[in-house]
């Protein structure tokens, strides 16, 4: 059976073309029920749980896992590093889909959600900042607001909400959409809240990142960048086609 490790929407993506293709024992796995609903073909096998790294070995051995498909989050660093480990210490075959960078153009980068907060709090007062980083890492960035608007844009489902409500962020600093966003959607966000600063991943070009990119570049604001967690990946692929021919053909 293939495990298929799911953390974005690329994952989806990914099952539909091993289906395609005649591949016909699929486990998708996701941490979230919103991820568990992007998988509704009655031919994947869908478990929603957080997995660590001995939950990873008994679901490997139960399944009969010969081949991991690593589709997690680029930020979900000990996702990757538990799968990787597990794979190693069962045997099973580990593949890993990446997406491809952007050329963030004239943006700073940070290696950390503390240094992009201290640089916030040195470089703006009373302006208003946008936070493109979702609901996980409110908690980090929760003291921009205290010298400064900070306005987050998360995903419209219950969890996100309240967990940004029990925060202490108020509904008009709760952006909740869902995306991906075209850049004219950006740039309307950007100039109707009157932003200066947007917060956001290094996540790759797809998940409408480039749109954000050109819609900062056009509205002259500036655009503070996460880079992404540095993982040595065994057998990586930036192009899914590929990564799947190789899975069927290994």
């Amino acid at each position: 059976m293939i495990w298929l490790v799911a953390g974005t929407k690329d994952a989806r993506v990914i099952a539909d073309k091993l289906l395609l293709k005649g591949t016909d024992r699929l486990l998708a796995s996701t941490a979230t029920e919103y991820g568990g609903k992007l998988f509704n073909d009655s031919r994947i096998e869908v478990t929603v749980k957080k997995l660590e790294y001995e939950d990873m070995k008994k679901l490997i051995a139960e399944k009969n896992i010969d081949v991991i498909v690593d589709a997690s989050h680029p930020y979900a660093a000990n996702v990757s590093r538990n799968v990787m480990k597990a794979a190693e210490d069962t045997g099973a075959s580990y593949f890993r889909f990446e997406r491809k960078m952007l050329d963030y153009k004239g943006a700073k980068r940070f290696s950390s959600l503390d240094e992009i907060v201290r640089y916030i709090k040195t470089a703006y007062k009373n302006e208003n900042i946008l936070s493109t980083l979702g609901s996980n890492n409110l908690p980090e960035i929760k003291s921009i607001s205290e010298e400064n608007n900070l306005y987050i844009r998360i995903l419209p489902i219950v969890s996100s909400v309240e967990k940004a409500e029990s925060l202490g962020f108020l509904p008009g600093k709760i952006i909740a959409v869902q995306g991906p966003f075209s850049k004219n959607l950006n740039k309307v966000i950007l100039e109707d809240y009157k932003i200066k600063a947007l917060i956001t991943k290094e996540s790759g070009e797809t998940g409408g990142e480039a749109e954000k990119i050109e819609a900062c570049i056009e509205t002259d604001t500036e655009i503070l960048v996460l880079e992404r967690p540095k993982i040595s990946y065994i057998n990586c692929f930036e192009n899914i086609e590929e990564l799947v021919n190789r899975i069927l053909n290994k």
